[in-house]
């Protein structure tokens, strides 16, 4: 059997009346949020560092920059010419219960040569992970599918440092399906922990790869639900005295999102003020001259407001920054608010069921070509089964 449908339409009537109530009180919030923002705005800028310092480093918030927070930029021209490179990856998980045990990345990537006239370049990579290194950590336990997905984003940054580095001298925008900041490196932890350093560390390199061609680099993350600079107003209204991890937790705003507020100051076309992500892990990015700087950003006339990630290095020069702020609304002419670059991305890297099917019937051909027999677990046919609706009878 599968969703007990009946059983549901009493709580879907809860769920439905928890949402409304939830609204109306998530609009009565973004007033005193935008308020709290313009007096926030105002504080001299040591004195909101020095409250940056004293909540510490767990404080999850948004740091300023030197640009008001309040204030909006509109979008800048364009380059006539203007490479625009999209990256995106998916992944085939490592199942115990499969007939072997392996895993796989898919890897996406196209380039768009806005103002030549040139149909897009397209690519798309795919590699088997099946070496004893590959899938045992050190300390000889099965990798994580957290791990996957880290090895995942490195290809992907890579692919994007690979492309951009076949246009260095050109004008170029590479933007990556999420954010730049390695979240998965926190995810993955305990005893792979050296091997997930190591892989960050070429991350970082890649990066540096990226620098050294004058790229425009940006993580676009559409519909983002943080709450930093949010954390920011709310630290920037307490009582000095006060500051401490109890007083932070008890945000006014709970509920609210950064981007609800942004949707209502952002004009289409504008973006924010730069701010640099509080992250434990932008500490490794700071050191290796990386620092994860982002803007919120409306991408069209409907009020679509995403978060953008970009580089200290991006941040920091007017010309790239401008890059990322216009490429990316043009390349979202066509697609409704999202990047178009990374829509075909995602098409290239996705692997849809028809495709895995014929993945794992050519592996099972390659085993049996090897005299292995490749057998299930019992568990996996059983889903099988079930999954088609089959039942055991007693």
């Amino acid at each position: 059997m599968g969703i007990h449908l009946p059983s549901l339409l009493p709580q879907m009537q809860e769920i439905g009346q928890a949402l409304y109530e939830r609204s109306l009180q998530v609009s009565a919030m973004i007033p005193k949020a935008t308020n709290a923002l313009h007096s926030t705005a105002e504080l001299d800028h040591s004195e909101l560092q020095s409250r940056i310092k004293k909540a510490g480093n767990r404080w999850p918030g948004a740091i300023p920059t030197e640009e008001a927070l309040n204030l909006t930029f509109p979008p800048p021209t364009a380059p006539q010419s203007l490479h625009v490179i999209g990256a995106d990856g998916s992944q085939i998980y490592p199942d115990r219960h499969a007939a072997a045990f392996y895993y796989l990345i898919n890897i996406g990537s196209i380039v768009v040569s806005h103002g030549s006239g040139k149909a897009p370049t397209i690519e798309h990579e795919s590699r088997l992970f099946f070496e004893l290194e590959d899938l045992y950590d050190e300390a000889d336990h099965p990798v994580q599918n957290a791990y996957v997905n880290l090895r995942r984003d490195v290809a992907e940054m890579k692919t994007l440092a690979e492309r951009a580095e076949t246009l260095a001298g050109e004008q170029t925008l590479a933007i990556l399906d999420n954010s730049l900041l390695l979240w998965m490196a926190l995810q993955t932890g305990g005893s792979i922990s050296r091997e997930t350093d190591r892989t960050l560390q070429q991350y970082l390199k890649l990066l540096d790869r990226l620098r050294s061609t004058k790229t425009g680099l940006a993580g676009f993350i559409d519909r983002p639900r943080s709450v930093s600079v949010l954390a920011l107003i709310h630290l920037a209204g307490l009582p000095d005295d006060q500051i401490n991890q109890e007083t932070l937790r008890l945000t006014p705003f709970r509920g609210l999102t950064d981007r609800a507020i942004f949707t209502k100051l952002l004009p289409p076309g504008h973006r924010s003020a730069l701010f640099i992500s509080a992250s434990p892990l932008n500490r490794d990015f700071r050191t290796a001259g990386h620092e994860v700087h982002f803007f919120y950003l409306n991408t069209d006339a409907k009020g679509t407001v995403v978060r953008v990630e970009i580089p200290s290095w991006v941040a920091q020069d007017p010309e790239l920054l401008n890059r990322v702020h216009a490429g990316i609304l043009k390349d979202c002419q066509t697609t409704g608010g999202f990047p178009y670059t990374l829509v075909r991305a995602h098409e290239l890297a996705v692997i849809p069921p028809q495709e895995r099917a014929a993945f794992e019937d050519m592996l099972q051909r390659t085993l049996l070509g090897h005299d292995l027999r490749p057998t299930q677990s019992q568990k996996a046919l059983t889903k099988q089964l079930t999954g088609q609706r089959k039942q055991h009878r007693l």
